[in-house]
């Protein structure tokens, strides 16, 4: 282990260590540190050397990307606890190759997430121009800093985006409530704590899941008003002029599409019920613009949902069609046509065979209806002669005259 430890396999270097059956102490992360900002010119041969002064080193790491290169931190694992301390209180704030080295006890992914003390800031929006020591010199009044980046893309660019980490969480708070929105280089930065993508989005779902019951409880309380049928010219400002005299307006907007064009819809939101009653009772119908605007209470989407679903229901082919029942002798697939005996003459019988007769919807089914088999087969027709009345005579017959129905043909053997 000592001979081939850390040699180069395949232009990687190896890590030999003593197995560990156990698998609760190998994910404990007990003896393990955490070392960043490191020079890319340590490996891992040079980062065991620096710690092995404080103890018996188990393993040593420095992270790199895919082409090879350190990331600038790792980890050193240690046999005893009590090295750990000794190497943070000892390595910790050191200068290595021109770089102040952060030595820290490791933490895991998931105590870090459930911690609510975090020293690490997000920073985004950031100017194309910025580097890592303009980000440093924005935050550095806020407290002592270990590290500033900016995130970089494989050609070198900025991603506008980076992450400053302090020295003690105070700082990171006060930095984040005093520098979130704030204009740097024309641009609002977003600060905020740094977290992974999954966390992030889990509590931005959590954020607007609480703005929507927010929304809802008022919306249920009668306060927001929805205006529709709104002029292409009017906007938050004079939507806003226009409900101001019926009380306190809390929000007011007009809804846009991407191209910044009026949807002709907005909402209202009144301070209390009573003001926005009021105003619902006197602008609906009111012509703005040379249009008349609609006013109601704004509903949830599951409620509107519902409300137009009942006014569907009650329609008068609705209630008819409800009320007829279908014939048991008709076909499945047109058991909902039913139609009123005065559309359907009566047919003479024939004689014989016959085609089997189907009724015809006046729509097309939807394609998503299943096929179903329509047996093609003939059904014997009895036959009943019909009764004619009998005909008149010829002679008799008043409509015609007598020589255009017996016509005297010429006959050449005929004896005169």
């Amino acid at each position: 282990m000592e001979m081939l430890n850390f040699y180069k396999l395949k232009g990687k270097p190896m890590r030999i260590m003593f197995s560990e059956r156990d698998p609760s102490k190998r994910r404990s992360g007990r003896g393990n540190v955490f070392v960043k900002n490191l020079d890319k010119s340590i490996d891992n041969k040079q980062l065991s050397d620096m710690f092995s002064a404080f103890g018996k080193v188990l393993s040593c790491k420095v992270v790199r990307d895919a082409s090879g290169v350190s990331k600038g931190y790792g980890f050193v694992q240690f046999y005893s606890e009590l090295s750990v301390n000794i190497a943070c209180n000892v390595r910790n704030g050191t200068l290595i190759r021109n770089q102040h080295i952060h030595v820290s006890p490791f933490v895991s992914r998931r105590q870090w997430d459930e911690s609510r003390v975090f020293t690490n800031v997000y920073v985004k929006n950031l100017a194309e121009t910025t580097t890592d020591d303009d980000l440093k010199m924005i935050f550095e009044e806020f407290g002592e800093i270990t590290s500033a980046v900016v995130m970089k893309d494989k050609e070198g660019k900025s991603r506008m985006f980076g992450f400053v980490n302090f020295e003690k969480a105070e700082a990171a708070v006060t930095a984040i409530e005093k520098m979130n929105g704030t204009i740097v280089d024309e641009k609002e930065l977003h600060v905020g704590r740094a977290q992974r993508k999954k966390n992030r989005i889990q509590d931005l779902k959590d954020k607007f899941k609480l703005e929507k019951i927010k929304r809802d409880m008022r919306t249920r309380k009668g306060m927001n008003l929805y205006v529709k049928n709104l002029d292409g010219s009017i906007d938050n400002k004079k939507l806003q002029e226009l409900f101001s005299e019926f009380g306190t307006i809390i929000s007011c907007k007009v809804m846009v599409h991407s191209n910044r064009i009026s949807k002709g819809v907005g909402f209202v939101e009144f301070s209390t019920s009573e003001e926005a009653s009021k105003a619902m009772l006197k602008m609906n119908g009111k012509v703005v613009g040379n249009k008349p605007i609609y006013v109601s209470l704004a509903q949830c989407k599951e409620e509107h949902k519902l409300h137009l679903q009942t006014q569907f229901n009650n329609l008068p082919w609705n209630v008819v069609s409800s009320t007829i029942a279908p014939s048991p002798l008709q076909h499945p697939i047109f058991s909902q046509v039913v139609a009123p005996a005065t559309m359907l003459s009566p047919q003479p019988p024939f004689r014989g065979y016959n085609f089997q007769p189907y009724f015809m919807c006046g729509s097309r089914m939807a394609s998503s209806f299943p096929l179903m088999s329509i047996p093609n087969f003939m059904v014997p027709q009895p036959f009943h002669p019909t009764i004619y009345p009998p005909a008149p005579p010829v002679g008799l017959h008043h409509g015609l005259p007598l020589p255009l129905l017996q016509p005297k043909l010429w006959n050449p053997c005929r004896i005169i």
